[in-house]
Formats: structure tokens, C-alpha cells, sequence
């Protein structure tokens, strides 16, 4: 394929996307401080990446690819080395009748395409992307495919078995690991999971509490990729038919990532799974959780108690610490001794005593519950109410003089109440010490660049067993199937809570001392004016802010 030779602002005039007196601007500013013309348009903001790209794409009869979403042929993207993909911002993604598939930030690059078209001994088919994409697949697909071969070689060249201690003199597993780890940081990635198959090794990311599969490994590099981890966590190398905890601490692009490790073995090999704990992330405020300004309210009036208890309830993933953490910034002041016993210490606060759990020295939420209360608290955090012990602590805590937060794992407001049954603390106790329950969730926020309106309609919603009563809005939104350049094509960009919150009134501590059924305290605090999680979701449906597709995926 062939183009006239054009230049790239001629083309964007013509297609509409810049006036001649916006065109004079860049050019100029691009004469003065040099740079790409794609480049100086987007920083002096005039366009954005994907406008330019989809102009170029429309104007030139080619298609525009989102990267992230593409299935990148791996041998297609060796084809150009790491520095020269850089360099041509450009980066081979496929085959198509035998010529090559080339995604470009500047399909008008002639040049480029004859480079790869020499390099290739293949014809080059050209479509459009934006400069973010490539450098996010050239990160992807690139950097680690010299790691993965030479990892593959040093496997093949041993028994595999053998290559059981890869250490910092091997540069190829140390580089994979660290590109895996640096990729995830950058996507904003949760947990790493890292799973070997009768084939391949599979590389997945959690990312908004989704799971997304960004790789495979050869199978003959699995024994020096986890060993190397492994090593990096200070686990036993040499052990693998027992699960395994360990922690990494590394600095990313100048930031200190705490990482915890957990190894499980699986009949093909043992399966890692990483969390990433940012301890220089920005600290959240109550005002950070997305609750609604009735929902607030109530969460300040509880945290304005002097004493009492104070439960997070949902399951794992679902945001508790995140809201215990906004909780202690809004308590957080020099009037006050505030002490948190953590499992891990995921997020430090100024001002704050905070203590890791150790079970392996004998340091237990028990424990560590009982020291920190000599020790002249106003307010204690407990990361997690696991066991009898730690909630009866906790609890008669909260009853002399002590505001006292924690997490549960239950579904809903109400179960909590249950749930302290089940651990043995008695009703006529705990009724006494709990201000109130919140529950919650997270769900992913629509990608405000791209989300699509979806007319209400009955056909619509009972495709998601909503009733018409529960959506009042005549107009709700949805991703957009392909995304876009800011949410890397998921149509997804953040999370927010969702939330249930349960005031403990003199009904309910009625029915829960005369031992009440969870059901029957429910209906008690629905008549009361409890919101159920449901009900919150689907409010912010009406509004924007998710879609019915991800409200259904975390509520039934």
C-alpha cells in the first residue's frame, strides 16, 4: 500500500480536526522546542492522541486498532527489536495473507514502512494506533520476548529441574520478573497470578477486580521464573509440595512497592499469586469512596462517637481497608492516640501507631489487641475480625471508652450481627457496643471518553432481571465494546463503592439480643431506612457513573 507523500497537519486541516491558524500554533511551537507535530498538538491540547489517530485512519482508508485489545502475534512483534520499534513508533502485530500487519502512531511515515518492509522481506499492511498504545505494546510484547527466548534456551540447555536457584547473575529471569512486576505496577494492577499449564505458563493481571491475561511463558522457563521469585520473597527454593508466604519490597520508577507472595502447588508446577501494595499511594478520604451525601453523613456521625464499634463488612476485594483507612484520616488529629494492628500494613498514615501482625513470633490480632489497649488508645483499628477471641476483645473494647474500627467478611449489613453470634460474643454485649455496619463493594466506573447511552427500555432491563421500578432514569450508559485510549480498551476506567449502611437502633438491638433471625433483623433495618447495596448500585446507574452489565457482575 502506497500513500502521496502528505504532511500530517495538511491532512488534519482537511479532515476538519485543526484550523490553519491551530496548525501555524503547533508548528511554531514545534520550531521552538522541537518534538513530533502529533506530539506538540496534544501538549499544547489543541487535539488529543486519539482524535489524531482516528482522523489519520479515516482520512487514509485504514483501520484504527486498539493495542490493548488486539491478539498481538508475538512472532509478528519480534520481528523489530525493542530500540528500533521505539525509535519508528511502530510495532508489527500480525500476519494477513502473508504480508505483515504494522500498527503506526504516523501511518504518512513512508520511510518506516519501507524499513520494515526490508527488514520483514514482507509486504506491510498499516493501521493506526496512538503513541500510547505502541509503547504500551512494544512494554507487552517486546521488552520480555528477548527474556523469554533466552530463559528458553537456559531451560532447554539443562534439565529443567535443575535450573532451581536463578539468581541476579542470570539477567534474563531477572529481567522477565521485573518487566512483570513494572508492567503491573503501571497498569495499576492488584494481584499478579502467575499459572503453569501442561503447555505454557499463563501471566494474568487483576485490574479493577478483573482478571486479564497479558502473557504465556514457555513452559521450559516456568522452574527459572518462579524460582526467581521465590528467591526475591526469601522462600525455600527447594520446597515444592507445600503452600508458601513471603513478601518482596522494590522500587518502581521511584516508588516502593510492598509485594505479598503466596505459592500453591498445582500438578503442573507450583501457581504464584502477587499482591502489590502501593504504601505511597495517595491516602483516601472519606470524600474518596464515592458514597452518596446521604451515605456519608451516617459514616461521619458514626466516626463522630466518642466510643463504640464500627464493623466494614463485604468479601474479600471489596474495599474495607480502603474505607478503614479513609475512616482514620478523617479521625486522624493530634488530640488523639490512634492505633491500628494490620495483616499487612498496606497503607501508612502520619500520625498513626501502626503494628503488622507476625504469627510466626507469636504476634496475633489477640496479642496484639491486648497490648495495644494498655497502652492508652482513643481509637483501634483491627484489620480483621477472624476469630471469637479477637471480636470478644474488640468488642468489650468498644464498651469501655474505646472507638474501635473493623472488617468482617459478610455479605450484607445485617449478617454482621449474626456473624458476632457465630464467634460466641454474646448478643446483650455487642448490641450495646455497635454504632452501626457498613457494607460494601466496588464496582468499575464507566470511562467518561467513551461510554455509550442505552435507552431504557422493559426488554433491556429484564435481560438483567431488573424490575422497571428499580431504574428511574430514561437514559443509562454502557462500555463501549472496544473502549478507548484512556481506559487502554476496557470502557472501564476506576472503581467506587457501593454501599449498605446499617444503624444499630433500639429495634435491632431488640431483635438481636432475643436472638432475631437475619432476615427478620434485615426487614427491621429496611424499615428503619437502610439502603440495600442494590438499591445504591442501581442509583448510580441512573447516574452515570457504572453500568447495569458491571452492577450485575457484583451483585446477584
Amino acid at each position: 500500500m502506497e500513500f502521496k507523500r502528505e504532511r500530517l497537519g495538511e491532512v488534519l486541516v482537511r479532515s476538519g480536526v485543526l484550523t490553519d491558524e491551530q496548525l501555524s500554533e503547533a508548528l511554531a511551537s514545534q520550531e521552538a522546542e522541537g518534538g513530533k507535530l502529533g506530539e506538540v498538538l496534544v501538549r499544547l491540547q489543541i487535539a488529543d492522541a486519539e482524535t489524531i489517530a482516528r482522523s489519520l485512519a479515516e482520512q487514509k482508508g485504514l483501520e484504527y486498532t486498539h493495542l490493548t485489545t488486539y491478539p498481538v502475534d508475538r512472532d509478528a512483534a519480534s520481528y523489530l527489536p525493542e530500540r528500533i520499534a521505539r525509535r519508528l513508533q511502530a510495532i508489527p502485530i500480525g500476519f494477513k495473507d502473508g504480508d505483515v500487519i504494522l500498527a503506526m502512531a504516523d501511518p504518512l511515515d513512508i520511510e518506516t514502512i519501507d524499513d520494515v518492509r526490508l527488514r520483514t522481506g514482507r509486504q506491510v499492511v498499516p493501521v493506526v494506533t496512538t503513541p500510547s498504545q505502541i509503547e504500551y505494546a512494544i512494554n507487552k510484547y517486546v521488552t520480555s520476548a528477548d527474556a523469554f527466548e533466552e530463559i528458553a534456551d537456559l531451560a532447554a540447555a539443562k534439565d529443567e529441574e535443575e535450573v532451581v536457584a536463578i539468581g541476579d547473575e542470570d539477567v534474563p529471569v531477572v529481567r522477565l520478573v521485573n518487566q512483570i512486576i513494572r508492567e503491573a505496577v503501571h497498569d495499576n494492577a492488584s494481584d499478579i497470578h502467575i499459572e503453569p499449564g501442561p503447555h505454557n505458563v499463563r501471566i494474568r493481571y487483576r485490574v479493577d477486580g478483573v482478571l486479564h491475561e497479558v502473557a504465556t511463558v514457555p513452559v521450559s522457563a516456568r522452574a527459572g521464573l518462579l524460582s526467581r521469585i521465590k528467591v526475591m520473597a526469601e522462600m525455600d527454593i527447594a520446597e515444592r509440595r507445600r503452600p508458601q508466604d513471603g513478601r518482596i519490597g522494590i522500587l518502581i520508577d521511584g516508588r516502593m512497592i510492598d509485594m505479598r507472595v503466596a505459592t500453591l502447588p498445582t500438578p503442573f508446577g507450583e501457581t504464584v499469586v502477587i499482591r502489590l501494595l502501593n504504601h505511597e499511594a495517595v491516602q483516601p478520604t472519606v470524600q474518596d469512596l464515592g458514597m452518596r451525601e446521604h451515605h456519608r453523613a451516617m459514616l461521619e456521625h458514626f466516626l463522630s462517637k466518642p466510643y463504640g464499634e464500627i464493623l466494614v463488612s463485604g468479601p474479600t476485594g471489596s474495599g474495607k481497608s480502603t474505607t478503614l483507612y479513609a475512616c482514620l484520616q478523617q479521625l486522624n488529629s493530634v488530640e488523639r492516640k490512634i492505633i491500628t494492628i494490620e495483616d499487612p500494613i498496606e497503607l501508612q498514615i502520619e500520625g498513626v501507631t501502626q503494628m503488622a501482625v507476625n504469627p510466626h513470633i507469636g504476634l496475633t490480632f489477640v496479642t496484639l489487641l491486648r497490648t495495644v489497649l494498655r497502652a492508652d488508645p482513643d481509637v483501634v483499628m483491627v484489620g480483621e475480625i477472624r476469630d471469637p477471641e479477637t471480636a470478644g476483645i474488640a468488642t468489650r473494647a468498644a464498651l469501655t471508652g474505646h472507638l474501635v474500627l473493623s472488617s468482617i467478611h459478610t455479605n450484607d449489613a445485617p449478617s454482621a450481627l449474626t456473624r458476632l453470634s457465630d464467634m460466641e460474643v454474646a448478643p446483650f454485649i455487642a448490641s450495646s457496643a455497635l454504632i452501626g455496619v457498613v457494607a460494601q463493594r466496588l464496582v468499575r466506573k464507566l470511562c467518561p471518553a467513551c461510554k455509550e447511552p442505552v435507552k431504557v427500555t422493559k426488554a433491556y432491563l429484564s435481560a438483567f432481571r431488573v424490575e422497571p421500578g428499580e431504574i428511574t432514569a430514561r437514559t443509562v450508559y454502557r462500555a463501549h465494546e472496544d473502549g478507548c485510549d484512556e481506559c487502554f480498551g476496557t470502557g472501564y476506567r476506576g472503581r467506587t463503592g457501593i454501599f449498605e449502611i446499617m444503624v444499630m437502633d433500639e429495634e435491632l438491638e431488640r431483635l438481636f439480643i432475643a436472638e432475631a433471625p437475619s432476615e427478620a433483623i434485615r426487614v427491621a433495618a429496611l424499615a428503619a431506612g437502610m439502603e440495600t447495596l442494590r438499591q445504591d448500585a442501581f442509583l448510580k446507574v441512573c447516574a452515570g457513573i457504572t453500568s447495569l452489565d458491571e452492577v450485575m457482575r457484583v451483585i446477584v
